[in-house]
């Protein structure tokens, strides 16, 4: 919860006078359901406000992260519909504020690629990314396989770039040259990637740059749009029918779901709304850096570091489609170069000393390899157990030779489980499955008090928190269940259950 919404919660435990008659409100809450407190503050909010007296005129509103479509805008949508006509109020029309970025047309034909590389450079140093090598490309999946992870190392020596166990690193993708080429050619007949334009301190840059630069490094053009967009958009639409269209949400629902619209597409679509470029390039969204978990210790790896990735694919009617940073990923060759930052990660990593069970891959080769190498140069480090889950044994068995040797040398602290769901067919079996079973659950976490670590998607989670609970209360009576709930809620008060999902 932020620190004022802490503070307001506060003042409201503590006070004791109730609220005056006639006192209503309604809570709009945002958060993330794969998480074990979703919307707790937002429930614990509108819970002591009931106590007080106040009057509850509309369901709490549910901005979930983890929806499909529009993320936390979902909920709030849902919300807005209803809490307008409970006010007695009609619902405000939305203008859209577009401010257009600072920016003339030169004079020059064509920029030298020198030059333009050195104006994308500003916007590079001004998100504070360093550009980096890459220096081994593994496939960690069985070649011809449909589900593409991949290791990338990245040589970070020689840039300011240091890391700490558990820390991520983010990538901040590209646009592919050659569709950004096509799709302004096709938009515009006045201007195109060869376009030089001067910003004045738009995206950091201050500089000259040629339109294409700035498609291909800065906006997420064939990113997933939103209504936001849409509604800008359609102010530059004359024909009232048209605009009608536009500001509809289901339409732009069924055109990700049956085409995987990006921005591009609803340019085209609707390129009768035609706004100028300065205005364009305010509408469109930044490229936003994507984060991955760094696999690597800096105990024993201080000059580089490796990324676990899976290739993501979105499925829609018409086929399939590359995310932005899939695409760009899934080209790369060693001698490439990527521009990214280390990023905090959110997952503190437990100390030598400290019992811990982690279920996933990527975050928790960084721990793994780390006690590995502690425990190779005579430190005790206490016991780990990795659950480690996929469908296909011999395709996604990822790191298999490393965790398997590990588990033969280290076998006193380290201990292997593994699932595989479409091995054996009409029995599937998850990693949630064998933890409800396993002595090593109720051993690191209840009696040594150790740390629980969740890697996954979002479906991961709650299953695998009932497994626990299973796991913990031993005997199938009510008693020992609550007693478990208990438990594992205890973890998760005091940063003894962490996660990192997506």
């Amino acid at each position: 919860m932020p620190r004022n919404g802490t503070e307001f919660l506060k003042q409201l435990n503590a006070r004791k006078k109730s609220f005056a008659e006639g006192t209503s409100f309604s809570v709009m809450g945002l958060g993330d359901s794969s998480y074990y407190f979703f919307l707790k503050a937002a429930k614990d909010i509108e819970e002591a406000m009931l106590k007080l007296g106040a009057k509850c005129i509309h369901p709490l509103g549910e901005g979930d992260d983890s929806c499909a479509d529009e993320g936390l805008a979902e909920g709030l949508h849902q919300w807005q519909q209803g809490i307008f006509p409970a006010l007695g109020l009609p619902k405000p029309e939305e203008v859209p504020h577009i401010t257009p970025v600072a920016l003339f047309f030169s004079k020059r034909v064509v920029l030298s690629e020198l030059e333009d590389n050195h104006a994308i450079e500003q916007y590079y140093k001004s998100i504070g990314t360093e550009e980096v090598r890459i220096s081994g490309v593994e496939q960690l999946s069985e070649e011809g396989h449909n589900r593409d992870f991949i290791a990338f190392t990245l040589q970070t020596g020689s840039k300011d770039l240091s890391y700490e166990l558990g820390d991520s690193l983010e990538i901040f993708p590209k646009n592919d040259e050659e569709d950004v080429g096509s799709f302004l050619r096709e938009y515009s007949t006045e201007w195109d990637e060869r376009t030089v334009i001067r910003l004045s301190h738009a995206f950091g840059v201050h500089d000259e740059i040629s339109v294409g630069a700035v498609f291909t490094n800065v906006l997420d053009i064939f990113g997933k749009p939103n209504m936001s967009f849409l509604q800008k958009l359609a102010t530059f639409e004359e024909d009232a029918e048209k605009r009608k269209v536009m500001l509809d949400p289901t339409n732009l629902r069924h055109l990700c779901q049956d085409k995987c619209a990006t921005y591009a597409d609803l340019l085209l679509l609707y390129k009768s709304a035609r706004p100028p470029l300065a205005a364009l390039l305010a509408m469109i969204p930044t490229i936003k850096g994507r984060s991955y978990s760094i696999t690597t210790t800096p105990s024993a790896s201080p000059d580089s570091v490796e990324l676990c990735i899976l290739i993501n694919i979105f499925w829609c009617k018409e086929g399939i489609r590359y995310g932005t940073a899939s695409n760009m990923l899934r080209k790369l060759k060693i001698g490439d170069t990527v521009f990214c930052r280390v990023k905090s990660g959110s997952m503190e990593p437990p100390k030598h000393d400290q019992s811990g069970i982690g279920s996933g891959v990527a975050p928790h080769m960084a721990l793994i390899r780390d006690r590995a190498f502690a425990s190779t140069n005579g430190v005790k480090v206490s016991p780990l157990s990795l659950y480690f889950g996929n469908r296909f044994e011999a395709r996604e068995f990822l790191y298999r030779t490393e965790l398997e040797q590990i588990a033969t040398e280290h076998g006193d602290w380290f201990t292997l489980h593994t699932a595989f769901s479409r091995d054996v067919i009409g029995k599937k079996t998850y990693v949630q499955d064998l933890v409800a079973v396993n002595n090593d659950i109720r051993e690191n976490l209840l009696q040594r008090k150790g740390l629980l670590y969740v890697c996954g998607n979002r479906n991961l989670p709650e299953p695998l928190r009932k497994s626990v609970v299973e796991s913990f209360a031993g005997k199938n009576d009510e008693k020992s269940r609550s007693e478990a709930i208990l438990a594992m809620e205890e973890m998760f008060t005091h940063g003894r259950a962490q996660q990192e999902v997506w």
